[in-house]
């Protein structure tokens, strides 16, 4: 791993630990910016992506309860702090109830966040988080049809250059594949962690 990648996931895992414990007991102020809000049956549906051992689809993880966040690695205090809180409520499932969830990190910054930088990330919490990303076309399309607002922002004077503001909301989704609904930004690692078991337990009915 070279050195710009270590230095990049340590900030990460750094400021993720510097407010899990925050996390843990008490929601974050984050505010999610600028959803595109529409109903929630026009939302959600299959993707494909990329990791860096190849695509990767939604379809991969069909059986299991999907939870899927969108952010990027630079980010400093929502991606942080809903990490925590999916960390957190995983603490409150049985071993079984964690086999059955997979969380899904999407990167919408694929032109600093590369597939190797992402799979350290991912790697660091072994099984339970796997960070995927696309082009920009591909990142476009799965952002519009689960209404993702992102947008980048140019930092001046910053080493970053820019940062990307985005909506900050955990999208879970069923065994089969479907978008049963989304979760914002104060949601609690209890509630999280009670909704996680109320799709492990809804009956799978035929389409």
């Amino acid at each position: 791993m070279n050195e710009s990648r270590v230095l990049k996931i340590s900030v990460f895992v750094a400021v993720f630990f510097s407010i899990f414990i925050i996390v843990f007991y008490a929601t974050t102020t984050t505010r999610p910016i600028g959803e595109k809000y529409k109903p929630l049956s026009e939302l959600g549906g299959p993707f494909t992506l990329h990791t860096k051992e190849g695509p990767f689809s939604l379809s991969d993880v069909e059986g299991k309860v999907a939870v899927v966040y969108f952010g990027f690695l630079s980010c400093t205090e929502a991606c942080p702090a809903s990490i925590g809180v999916v960390q957190a409520a995983y603490k409150q499932l049985t071993v079984e109830e964690r086999n059955g969830v997979q969380f899904l990190f999407i990167s919408v910054d694929p032109d600093r966040d590369s597939l190797n930088d992402l799979y350290d990330f991912g790697d660091y919490y072994d099984n339970d988080l796997i960070a995927l990303t696309g082009s920009e076309e591909e990142i476009d399309k799965v952002t519009s049809d689960y209404g993702v607002f992102f947008e980048l922002t140019d930092l001046e004077g910053s080493a970053l250059g820019y940062t990307v503001d985005h909506s900050s909301r955990f999208y879970m989704i069923d065994k089969t594949g479907k978008l049963f609904t989304t979760m914002s930004h104060s949601t609690t690692p209890s509630e999280l962690a009670a909704r996680i078991k109320q799709l492990q337990n809804k009956a799978v009915t035929a389409s």
